[in-house]
């Protein structure tokens, strides 16, 4: 599969060792530019590990000090190299595919997204990027929760968003984990789409930027409840987990997750015209 993708991007022939996921993320860049004038769309390029908080206009909030934090403790944590910072983009922001890692946090309803982000963000989803949705309200059956089920249903339309089993790999991708705590530990399960053996967009629904969010002097800006300050350790443990699930799909699982989308009609299957042809 991976060379005729390789041709359509205009890229070099693919290597004999695995695609990482940016290198899917460029090619998920590479493909709606073939429509574009030169210039206009950006291309997915190797960089230290932050974050991308998506930035709507209305209803998500942004916790820059709650991701610095998260990639400082990934950074001791793991042998990932990172940059302990955020960046901010709109949906339709090209220079997301430069960015494996999103998050949109919300304590409320979201606005429609307009087409261009709805596909942007399916093809961002499915060419291996990854987007976490963080309840900051803490409330079951929430505005935010529901809008992020609105949404998701729109970017998947024939995988409903359900509680991910306990053994799911982000469960245990870096530590071990029984439970998705955050600021709060009112939702029992994350819930996420899943598409064959890969899971790109999840629901917390415990407020796990809370937990983490702190201000310039460095300290906790939320107290979580019920557990404080041992729940806030399992509330990071849950960040690095999540951002090592997003990094460590593998290429085989990531090419069959293009693919199945592709047979669904889900994702649009962009061919060069034949010879002669406009």
């Amino acid at each position: 599969m991976s060379a005729p993708l390789d041709r359509l991007a205009g890229l070099p022939p693919a290597p004999l060792t695995p695609l990482t996921r940016r290198g899917l993320l460029a090619l998920g860049a590479a493909l709606p530019a073939l429509l574009l004038p030169r210039g206009v769309a950006a291309f997915g390029a190797p960089s230290q590990q932050d974050v991308c908080e998506l930035n709507l206009s209305r209803g998500s909030l942004s916790r820059p000090g709650a991701w610095q934090r998260l990639l400082y403790e990934l950074i001791e944590a793991t042998s990932v190299e990172a940059n302990p910072r955020s960046v901010a983009l709109a949906p339709e922001d090209p220079l997301l595919f430069e960015h494996p890692f999103c998050v949109l946090i919300g304590d409320g309803a979201l606005p429609e997204l307009s087409p261009v982000a709805v596909e942007q963000l399916r093809r961002f989803l499915s060419y291996g990027g990854f987007l976490l949705c963080d309840d900051a309200s803490g409330a079951p059956d929430s505005p935010f929760a529901r809008s992020v089920r609105k949404l998701a249903a729109t970017l998947f339309p024939t995988r409903p968003m359900a509680p991910l089993p306990g053994d799911h790999s982000v469960f245990r991708a870096f530590f071990l984990l029984d439970r998705p705590l955050g600021r709060t530990d009112r939702g029992a399960a994350l819930e996420g789409v899943s598409v064959g053996p890969v899971t790109p967009m999840m629901y917390m629904p415990n407020d796990l930027s809370g937990a983490l969010d702190r201000g310039s002097d460095g300290r906790s800006k939320h107290f979580p409840v019920p557990g404080g300050e041992e729940q806030r350790r399992e509330a990071i443990k849950l960040g690095v987990n999540l951002v090592m699930y997003a990094l460590t799909s593998n290429y085989k699982h990531d090419q069959a997750h293009v693919a199945e989308l592709l047979r669904e009609g889900k994702l649009q299957d962009l061919r060069l015209p034949a010879a002669g042809g406009r």
